[in-house]
């Protein structure tokens, strides 16, 4: 077989060939090669949770014996029936009992083998990638298609839907991690259990990290002059478990870096230039409208001039953390009244 890319990984685990029996899954989302490992597990066994079906094996414990693996690939069960063996690959090199299997295939015996991120000319898939007996399956993080599809699926079989607020929001929240974006879904689903909709406070109470997105997203909103509602916004944020000082410092990183990159439209003239700036201290695609648009919004001399009292509001926040939530609520409206004004 050859390598299994990560945008077809999913067609092929629900249905692996018959004639292939050795399978590596490796990428740098965790959670997914394991997902998809045990899909390909319960594929070819009965039961996975059958220990007489389903063996788990260490790798490096493998590497220190080797006729171990050679020998639970080749044991015939008591009652007869397909099983798999399910190896998590360590630091040490098992190349050499693969290598014995890939020349005398066990019979009715998947090896399922799992991996972190490996480069090209890594072992197991220079062994693995040529022979028509095996595949190497490439689990890389959930892009945005991806990730949509895991949240439309999830919220629709609890029997949920989603504001756009909210799905955006777990966009934004989710997508490391396979196994913990389901985690977090979860956890949702659980939290809304009996409702029919989940809006962004929703969201913002449960997801982790959600909470600093939505700190983060209130930081745009106010340098896009979206002040009317500032104060619920801020209120809400705290709430969530947000913290105000961060907020504060959130604001001025974001107009530091605002400044350097409208400096760098006007000295190059390349708006993608100005983009990239921001993009690097922290915001994705999904903002890339509201970014655009600060670009437009806020010229270099305008953001040289806010820059101190964001700064003096930061460091009266430092003194006082009672006065944190105050500050950060007078800095977001000055900044949303100031956005656009010439």
């Amino acid at each position: 077989m050859v390598a299994i890319k990560n945008r077809d990984a999913e067609r092929f685990v629900k249905a692996p060939p018959a004639s292939v029996f050795l399978f590596l899954l490796h990428g740098a989302d965790a959670g997914l090669v394991r997902e998809r490992a045990l899909a390909i597990v319960a594929q070819r066994v009965d039961d996975r949770r059958d220990p007489f079906q389903c063996v788990e094996m260490s790798g490096d414990a493998i590497a220190a014996d080797p006729l171990s693996l050679l020998d639970e690939a080749n044991t015939i069960p008591l009652f007869g029936g397909r099983r798999a063996i399910l190896i998590e690959a360590g630091a040490k090199s098992i190349v050499s009992p693969l290598e014995q299997l890939l020349a005398a295939p066990p019979e009715d015996c998947a090896i399922v083998l799992t991996a972190g991120a490996l480069k090209r000319d890594a072992p197991l898939r220079k062994l693995i990638e040529p022979s028509k007996l095996a595949a190497a399956i490439e689990c890389n993080p959930d892009d945005e298609q991806d990730l949509h599809a895991l949240i439309d699926q999830s919220l629709r079989d609890a029997g949920l839907s989603a504001t756009p607020e909210a799905r955006l929001l777990l966009q934004t929240a989710l997508g490391e991690d396979r196994r913990m974006s389901r985690s977090e879904l979860a956890k949702l689903i659980l939290y809304k259990h009996g409702a029919k909709l989940v809006d962004a406070g929703d969201v913002e109470d449960i997801v982790a990290h959600a909470s600093n997105i939505a700190a983060d997203r209130l930081v745009l909103d106010a340098f896009s002059g979206q002040a009317g509602a500032a104060g619920e916004a801020l209120d809400r944020v705290i709430a969530g478990g947000g913290d105000a000082g961060q907020l504060l410092g959130g604001a001025l990183r974001y107009a530091m870096a605002l400044h350097r990159a409208r400096s760098t439209v006007d000295r190059e003239g390349l708006p993608d230039a100005g983009i990239g700036i921001l993009m690097r201290s922290g915001f994705g695609f999904s903002q890339r409208p509201q970014l655009e648009q600060h670009l437009r919004l806020w010229p270099a001399a305008k953001l040289a001039a806010l820059l101190p009292s964001l700064r003096e509001a930061n460091q009266r926040a430092r003194a006082n953390a009672a006065l944190a939530e105050m500050e950060a609520g007078r800095a977001l409206l000055r900044i949303a009244s100031q956005a656009g004004r010439r």
